[in-house]
């Protein structure tokens, strides 16, 4: 027997958390009743979420987890609903038993690593704040980013919807004028474009190269990698 919330996120549709207050909200059914907080399902039944319905069988528990690196285009979103019929990275992937979850997301003008998992958990854990995973990009802009400006946004800066934008460490390219590779533990909204936009500069290019211990490599755009899931756990 498993608590329902633990069953959702193995099969990739919530992470515990989220499941949580799917259950608090009435979102969640165990063989057509309202499901509480710890309720318990077993072999045969029917969890129904929505418009979606999943039997419960020892098939559909025996779920190995799965991670991968994605090497994400410019101009593709990190969405599987767009009503401007745009370019998704979830077209790109694989088949999986129970459901892709990008961890963390890369705007559409944004290019590198994305890293997907169909264990609701490990995504979940990843993203949180406190994971404190140190992500690298390669960023090229326009405007005056002096030592003035990087120690600010070394210090931390306001950007904006009582947010404050902090870059970890900043590295100006040896060959490349106005080219930076740049750290940062946090995964704010568009965080890189409004940090250099506070600071009068204007992001030109964006790429992503590493999530902690994980690099991009030579992954060609549109293209992905599995990678062991033991290396996600020593990253969290």
């Amino acid at each position: 027997m498993y608590r329902v919330q633990k069953v959702l996120s193995l099969l990739g549709v919530f992470s515990r958390r989220e499941c949580e207050k799917k259950i608090k909200l009435g979102l969640v059914k165990i063989n057509n009743e309202i499901a509480k907080l710890g309720s318990i399902v077993s072999l045969g039944d029917k969890i129904s979420y929505l418009n979606s319905e999943y039997i419960i069988t020892e098939r559909l528990l025996d779920i190995e987890t799965k991670i991968l690196i994605y090497h994400k285009a410019i101009n593709q979103i990190v969405s599987r609903n767009d009503p401007q019929k745009r370019s998704s990275v979830f077209d790109m992937l694989p088949d999986v038993n129970g459901k892709w979850i990008n961890i963390g997301r890369l705007d559409y003008k944004t290019s590198g690593l994305l890293l997907f998992t169909n264990n609701g958990d490990i995504a979940n854990r990843m993203m949180h704040p406190s994971s404190n995973i140190l992500r690298s990009y390669e960023v090229s802009i326009h405007g005056t980013f002096d030592r003035k400006k990087m120690e600010l946004a070394l210090r931390g800066i306001d950007i904006g919807n009582s947010e404050i934008g902090k870059l970890v460490e900043v590295t100006p390219d040896s060959l490349v004028h106005n080219k930076f590779l740049i750290k940062l533990k946090t995964g704010k909204n568009r965080e890189v474009r409004r940090i250099f936009s506070k600071l009068d500069c204007k992001v030109i290019s964006l790429k992503r190269i590493s999530y902690g211990v994980i690099h991009l490599g030579k992954i060609k755009t549109k293209c992905y990698e599995y990678i062991d899931p033991k290396i996600i756990e020593k990253l969290i």
